[in-house]
């Protein structure tokens, strides 16, 4: 399988077998976090455009811990980035860093569901 590099396969695989393999439960997994993430993302401006350095730091965490579960682990930095702005309670260039954030996210999303897909074929992740 192809890596693109947005999502490192070794931490993915790692997960799928430590619920012994059910591509089904990977799945929603996978849904919940695809529910959630565009929601942590929206939380973010909505901090930005508040000026409320704590609720950036709340989303920030949340789509960090989350992001690097499921291997992502540049935009689980990204996120912890924003995390540490929030954190000092500093604003000042958090609007790039999350338009960053919420750019990579979608190619995060599609490499997963990529990965998905190939699991589900039996094709395995690594």
């Amino acid at each position: 399988m192809k890596d693109t590099g947005v999502i490192d396969r070794s931490v993915l695989a790692g997960l799928l077998e430590s619920f012994g393999g059910d591509a089904d439960f990977l799945a929603e997994l996978l849904g919940t976090y695809f529910d959630d993430s565009p929601r942590q993302i929206a939380a973010m401006r909505a901090a930005l455009g508040a000026g409320d350095a704590e609720a950036l730091r709340r989303a920030a965490h949340s789509l960090k811990s989350s992001s690097a579960n499921f291997g992502a682990l540049v935009l689980s930095a990204e996120c912890k980035e924003l995390e540490v702005l929030g954190k000092a309670g500093i604003l000042d260039g958090a609007a790039a860093k999350v338009a960053f954030v919420a750019s990579d996210y979608e190619q995060v999303k599609a490499a997963l569901e990529e990965a998905l897909r190939a699991t589900s074929k039996r094709e395995g992740l690594a």
